[in-house]
């Protein structure tokens, strides 16, 4: 659209939140109007015309002044196929609107099919340190969830989550990888890199495109995952950390929440107990299926196929 790049720019203002957006979404909309329209008047202009505080009156006067750099940003991602989705654009998850509210990521940054946002998606999870069970298995998980059309909804980490990306890719499954990072700091890992089918995969970051790693950004990515998912599977968790707090995010925002229950626990899995007894996850135990022992996932995917 013509006017992302206004959007971008109004987005890194420093105060404007998802909440101010989507006001003055709601303001200009009711008027038939367009951001590029309030961009083009002085700050006594838009307090006349328009019935927005003056955060935001200040936030269109500081991102205009950015535009040039904003836009130089903008082309280089359209230059790398990389496609931008607004929070009132159709395609937009709903899924993260209901559970979200006001706290959604504005805009979505995308390489991939899009389109598999729309579909109900499953979260798999762990540690990047996983055991070599915890690694069978989220293998196996990802394979199952490809039987039933459920597209796999994780990070791009090494361990669980580029496990659970590969097996899905391999059984002709769909995945939607959330990253910690801007798109311009992507670099897809080997290990899925011959296997990544644009039509059946996407990647997403809900951060400007320069933006670096942080560990808050890992957090509120796994909490982004949570939110988009019908059910997260936890395959192994420390007793602190990102991993730990993804499992917390789904209770808060009542996504059924998984984990794998173990007669002994790995070290990589020292949180899955206390994520069972404390924060009502739902014990994933293993069945034999052709002399290997798989996890038993029949009802994470009975709650995704159906449940409303």
């Amino acid at each position: 659209m013509r006017d992302t790049k206004y959007w971008i720019a109004l987005e890194q203002e420093e105060g404007i939140g998802p909440a101010h957006l989507r006001s003055l979404h709601d303001v200009l909309q009711a008027r038939g109007l367009s951001i590029i329209d309030i961009f083009e008047l002085t700050p006594e202009e838009i307090k006349s015309e328009f019935s927005i505080g003056d955060t935001m009156i200040k936030a269109v006067t500081r991102a205009r002044e950015m535009m040039p750099a904003i836009e130089k940003d903008y082309l280089d991602l359209l230059d790398a196929g990389i496609e931008t989705l607004l929070f009132f654009e159709e395609g937009y998850p709903e899924r993260l609107i209901g559970n979200l509210q006001n706290s959604i990521p504005p805009i979505l940054y995308c390489l991939g099919n899009k389109g598999i946002l729309q579909e109900r998606g499953a979260a798999i999870l762990g540690d990047r340190y996983i055991s070599e069970k915890g690694n069978l298995i989220a293998h196996l998980a990802a394979r199952e969830f490809s039987r039933h059309g459920i597209p796999v909804i994780s990070g791009l980490a090494r361990g669980a989550e580029l496990t659970a990306h590969f097996s899905a890719l391999e059984n002709n499954g769909k995945t939607i990888a959330i990253i910690p990072f801007g798109m311009m700091h992507l670099k897809i890992p080997e290990l899925i890199r011959e296997v990544f089918d644009s039509a059946r995969g996407v990647i997403i970051s809900p951060f400007y495109p320069t933006r670096e790693f942080s560990v808050y950004n890992a957090y509120n990515r796994n909490r982004i995952i949570c939110a988009l998912s019908y059910a997260v599977f936890i395959v192994e968790s420390p007793e602190e950390g990102g991993i730990f707090e993804a499992g917390k995010s789904a209770q808060k925002v009542s996504v059924p929440l998984f984990v794998t229950e173990y007669s002994e626990y790995p070290e990589s899995a020292a949180g899955n107990r206390k994520l069972l007894d404390e924060f009502d996850a739902q014990p994933v135990r293993g069945r034999m299926e052709n002399n290997i022992l798989a996890p038993n996932l029949d009802t994470l995917i009975g709650i995704v196929k159906f449940a409303d």
